[in-house]
């Protein structure tokens, strides 16, 4: 399969909002992406984060845990508390509703390149550790929308040093509620799932055709990615998304601008 898409950065990074107690005095820190809001009644931190790392990405700049011991309230894209019923209205919206399929949906080329070329994969991540994926033709899997399937082709989880698990906010999730801090999101879990289930077919036909369309090795583009997140390199992630801003800017804006836009008065 030929990995990943234009909009890999879109899907891959995101928010964490940490509100803070009385700010500490400036000191000199690694850049990174890690920003601290001090001209507000309640300060508080931006944290760009990853929702995939490896294990060798650790441990993190120091600000960001800097930002995790001053922050009293940690505040996702969504609420994490609620992660399951997130999977599973996910999965349901990424799948067509009973007599329809992607078969109808998206440009008869498209459809003969993916059944040469990709195999449907039925993913379970609760599955053993030895239980391999049930690999199967891609006709199989055709009940899904084009969102879904780019999604998973662009999966970081698909690298074989990457995973959700060792994710940054997975990371802060798990040492938050150690510490005793609470817990929230800035989108009610319906939001979130529809940024994506709420895709037209031709805006998800977009998507797809993007994840398949870049003949670049998949872990390239997502070291790059992570480099330019760990040092605060801002204009490179932005460089990195300006293919799917330019291509399709309507798509760019909902991934990423109309959410934020929703985000400032919630914050």
């Amino acid at each position: 399969r030929r990995i990943p898409s234009c909009w890999i950065t879109s899907l891959l990074l995101g928010l964490t909002l940490l509100f803070a107690f009385p700010v500490r005095a400036a000191q000199r820190f690694p850049k990174c992406c890690v920003w601290r809001v001090t001209n507000a009644k309640a300060p508080f931190y931006l944290v760009g984060s990853i929702h995939a790392l490896s294990k060798k990405d650790y441990p993190l700049p120091r600000p960001y845990e800097l930002a995790l011991k001053d922050a009293g309230r940690l505040l996702f894209e969504f609420d994490p508390n609620r992660g399951l019923e997130f999977e599973k209205k996910l999965a349901a919206a990424g799948k067509y509703p009973p007599g329809q399929n992607i078969r109808s949906k998206i440009d008869p080329k498209l459809l003969a390149w993916l059944r040469e070329n990709v195999s449907a994969v039925n993913v379970k991540h609760n599955r053993p550790k030895k239980s391999p994926d049930r690999v199967a033709d891609f006709d199989s899997g055709a009940g899904y929308k084009p969102w879904w399937i780019a999604q998973h082709l662009v999966d970081p989880r698909n690298s074989s040093n990457m995973s959700t698990s060792h994710g940054l906010d997975n990371y802060l999730v798990s040492r938050a509620r150690k510490m005793g801090k609470e817990i929230g999101g800035l989108e009610s879990v319906d939001e979130h799932v529809a940024v994506l289930g709420g895709l037209s077919d031709r805006d998800s036909e977009i998507l797809l055709r993007g994840a398949v369309g870049r003949s670049e090795p998949g872990q390239a583009e997502i070291d790059r990615m992570r480099k330019a997140w760990r040092n605060g390199n801002t204009a490179a992630l932005w460089a990195g998304d300006a293919r799917s801003r330019k291509e399709a800017p309507w798509i760019a804006a909902r991934l990423v601008d109309d959410r934020n836009v929703k985000w400032i008065p919630r914050i």
